[in-house]
């Protein structure tokens, strides 16, 4: 029988460091517990039918997942969204040409159908739990947190990235 040899407190840590690295905190996982309604309107859809008000209750409403991420520009922590995807199918977006996400500060990102299915993009809607405050790049943000490493290594520009979202349009 061979004795078991007694690990040392550095390479405890060592293994325990490259186990919980090697999860990736990039990751949607659905939401199970729910949050508290907040009904003040934070997004306007235009399209040739006209505008439409939405609030975080009512883009909550679909599935919710979770994320915990360093946003680029932003606080790091669980940010809670739904899947854009899900969003633009729940309000009849997805089959439009070009899409126009604007922010408060009017920068503006236009995403087409080939770009939207190329990634996952995600559409956050509270950062831990809370709604996403204005001086955290709130009320909405886009982003896509499968790029979170690439983002933040520079390797993949954050271009498509927009916070601060108030409206998204069909141009």
């Amino acid at each position: 029988m061979t004795p078991i040899k007694k690990k040392s407190p550095l390479t405890m840590g060592l293994v325990l460091f490259a186990m919980t690295t090697m999860v990736s905190a990039a990751e949607l996982t659905p939401r199970e517990t729910p949050l508290p309604e907040h009904d003040q309107d934070v997004l306007t859809l235009s399209t040739d039918e006209g505008e439409q008000h939405l609030s975080l209750a009512d883009i909550e409403e679909l599935p919710l997942y979770d994320t915990h991420l360093q946003h680029p520009e932003g606080p790091q922590g669980q940010y809670t969204g739904v899947r854009l995807n899900d969003f633009l199918s729940a309000y009849d977006l997805a089959d439009t040409e070009r899409l126009r996400f604007t922010a408060l500060d009017d920068y503006s990102v236009f995403l087409s159908p080939t770009e939207l299915e190329s990634k996952e993009y995600f559409l956050a809607t509270r950062l831990d739990d809370d709604p996403i405050a204005l001086q955290d790049k709130g009320p909405l943000m886009l982003m896509v947190p499968a790029d979170e490493e690439a983002v933040l290594s520079g390797e993949e520009p954050m271009a498509k990235w927009i916070w601060a979202l108030r409206r998204i349009s069909v141009p």
